[in-house]
Order: C-alpha cells, then sequence, then structure tokens
C-alpha cells in the first residue's frame, strides 16, 4: 500500500469536503486530467491581502528588534523533501524567529508563516511555537487550528519539546494563543483518520460532491459544477437548502427537472408545503432559462396573496414616497482597527422626472465612526 503525502491545504479541505479529497487522489493518480480554474479578481484580492498580512507580521517582529531567520525559498525542480532536508534544523542558530519554515513529519508536510523561539522565565528553557498568520477577522477556524497543531507536532520531532502554546495573527491585527494540550487529542484522532484516506484504499472512496463553503476556493469547483450540471442536480435550484437534497431524493424528487414537474400538493417529509410550491416554482423558471438561452430570462410577479401575512417582508415597507432614498452600505471585507473603517455606499432615490437615479460612493469614516451624508441625496421624512 502506497501512502500518499498530506498537506494542511488537503487536511483543511477534507474537514469541508470529503469529495475535495477523492477528486485529489484522481488527479494523482491521473485518473482526471488538471482543471484550468479561473484566477477570479477576489481570489487574487485574498492572495495579495494574504502576501500583504505576512509581510506585516514580518515587519512587525523586526521592529521589536528581534533576530529574523528568513528560510530560503524553494528551487523550481527540487522536491519538498529536498529542500526540508537541505534547510536542516534551523533551531540550532538560536534565533527569535523563523520565517517560512518548512517541515515534513509523519506523512505530512508543510510550511509554518513562523516559529518563535520562547524562554520559560522559571526555567530558562528555550522552546519554539508556531505562529501562523490568517486573513480571519475575529477567531480561529478549525483548519487553522489542525495547521499548527501539525507544525507543533514537527517541531516536537525536532527539538524534544511540545510547544506549550500556538499562535494565529489574525488579519484584525489581533493575536490568538491557543493552548496546544487542549487540541492536540483531537489532532491525534483525526490524523489516524487521515493516513487511512490518503492510502491507495482511501484513494477508491466513492464520495459525490455537495455544495459547500469550501466550493468556493476548491480548484474542484469547475469539475463539480459540470457534474452538476450533466445529472440536473436539484441543488442546482435557488433556495435549495443542503438539507433539502436527502428529502427531496427520498420523495424521489432528485433532478431540477423533477422538482419543476412537482405538482400542486405534493408533499416531503421535512419540508413545508408552501416552501415546497415555491422551490418547484423556482424550479420550472431556471428549466426554461436553461432550456431557452436566447430568450429573456422568465419571472414571475409574487403575489402577497401567495403567502402568510407578513411572509414576504415587501409587503411591510411603507407606500412609496417621493422622499424615500435607499442606502446600501458594504464594509470593506478586510478593514483593521487601526486604520479605520472603509465603507462602499450606495444610494438610489427618485429624480424629478419620477424615475430611479442613485450613485455609488466610498469613505473612511469620521474618528467617530460617522459618515457625512451626500449633498445631492435627498433624505426620507419618515
Amino acid at each position: 500500500m502506497t501512502a500518499r503525502l498530506l498537506t494542511p491545504s488537503k487536511i483543511t479541505a477534507w474537514l469541508s469536503c470529503e469529495h475535495a479529497l477523492t477528486l485529489q487522489h484522481q488527479l494523482e493518480s491521473g485518473a482526471i486530467a488538471p482543471v484550468a480554474q479561473p484566477f477570479g479578481s477576489f481570489a487574487r484580492l485574498l492572495a495579495n491581502k494574504g502576501l500583504e498580512h505576512e509581510a506585516a507580521c514580518l515587519a512587525a517582529y523586526r521592529a521589536q528588534g528581534l533576530s529574523i531567520l528568513e528560510i530560503p525559498d524553494r528551487a523550481p525542480t527540487e522536491s519538498f523533501a529536498d529542500w526540508v532536508e537541505r534547510i536542516g534544523d534551523p533551531f540550532a542558530g538560536g534565533h527569535d524567529v523563523i520565517y517560512q519554515m518548512p517541515f515534513a513529519h509523519d506523512g505530512v508536510r508543510g510550511v509554518a508563516d513562523f516559529v518563535l523561539r520562547v524562554i520559560d522565565e522559571k526555567t530558562g528553557q528555550v522552546s519554539y511555537e508556531p505562529v501562523d498568520a490568517k486573513l480571519a477577522r475575529s477567531e480561529a477556524k478549525p483548519g487553522h487550528v489542525l495547521q499548527l497543531c501539525f507544525y507543533a507536532e514537527a517541531i516536537e520531532a525536532l527539538t524534544g519539546t511540545l510547544p506549550a502554546q500556538m499562535h494565529l495573527w489574525l488579519g484584525s491585527g489581533e493575536f490568538e494563543t491557543i493552548r496546544t494540550d487542549d487540541v492536540m487529542p483531537y489532532w491525534r484522532h483525526l490524523r489516524s483518520g487521515f493516513h487511512e484516506l490518503m492510502s491507495e484504499e482511501g484513494a477508491k472512496a466513492d464520495t459525490t460532491p455537495v455544495p459547500c463553503d469550501h466550493c468556493e476556493v476548491c480548484d474542484f469547483e469547475a469539475t463539480c459544477a459540470a457534474c452538476w450540471r450533466s445529472e440536473d442536480a436539484v441543488h442546482l435550484v435557488a433556495n435549495v437548502r443542503t438539507m433539502d437534497v436527502p428529502l427531496l431524493e427520498a420523495s424521489g424528487i432528485g433532478t431540477l427537472a423533477g422538482l419543476a414537474d412537482a405538482r400542486p400538493g405534493t408533499e416531503v417529509e421535512g419540508i413545508d408545503p408552501d416552501r415546497l410550491a415555491q422551490m418547484s416554482i423556482q424550479a420550472e423558471l431556471q428549466r426554461v432559462a436553461r432550456d431557452s438561452p436566447d430568450e429573456a430570462p422568465p419571472f414571475r410577479f409574487i403575489d402577497v396573496a401567495d403567502g402568510p401575512p407578513g411572509s414576504l417582508g415587501y409587503e411591510q415597507l411603507p407606500k412609496p414616497d417621493d422622499g424615500d432614498v435607499f442606502l446600501d452600505f458594504e464594509g470593506h471585507p478586510f478593514w483593521r482597527p487601526s486604520g479605520g473603517l472603509f465603507f462602499l455606499f450606495g444610494w438610489l432615490c427618485r429624480d424629478e422626472a419620477g424615475d430611479g437615479a442613485g450613485a455609488a460612493t466610498a469613505g473612511p469614516t469620521t474618528p467617530a465612526g460617522h459618515m457625512t451624508w451626500p449633498r445631492n441625496a435627498r433624505r426620507s421624512g419618515r
């Protein structure tokens, strides 16, 4: 049985989606060809912000006057194992911070952003603790913690001492510390399953693609999307939740077309009949749009009578008024307290001709956290 190499990204993907690991197996075995995944503008923004955040963390360590060892980059034709062997044991140098430290341990490989030298004030014992720079705003995600667990074990293998703590330098600038003993048992439990999954037998696992949060960053998103389209998967219908799919399939509704053909009065255990009816209407609209791509997208007006009082939301709004102004605020996803909160906002109101007129603008908040109202925006009196 040939063991396959794990990486932190594979571990994180597996936690979110088992099928991602199945596809990774198939890619590595040559069963499927690599799929060119477009690198969208938001993905580029994330990548650039990640590099900026990492550079800011490195600069902060330099500003503290700490001695920093920057690990030489991996050569283009160099294997990861050869890179690790070439780097050797950088802990012997006694540096305060090691930047971009590669580890290969027990079938897992990864690169720690920072490894911090720590001296116990009571005993004088020297140990090393991993620090990862992440764009997460408020708290660590499970995948982040598991990566740190791997780094901690690898550090123990090299130094003989398990780090007492692990750290995340969050995108907000906050520093989150995690006690290693609190999470290491869970990591060791999961790791035993990882090795089985990465074996030849694990590569034969029969998994099914299911939409999840990982889809947004998955290299196989296009592969799964093509599969769903070919199968006319029912979860392609807008507002069908992941938890709805097994309920629909248990009732014999496994495709978009099947949901569109559901007759009025059809019952599915676990799904409200009114909601099922709306899902069926939505499926029919999508089927028409798919079958007539050159036609204008179909639509249907929603009558207030289609739902119980107050269920549609819009009916609770006051009647339109010439002084109405509609505002939409979007906070910058990577703002930091030190730089102030940056807003992108748009407004829409009725012009003198009675048509909609609006604009979009952006700007930082004032020190008090307020934003100046656009001069040419008319306020509603209500």
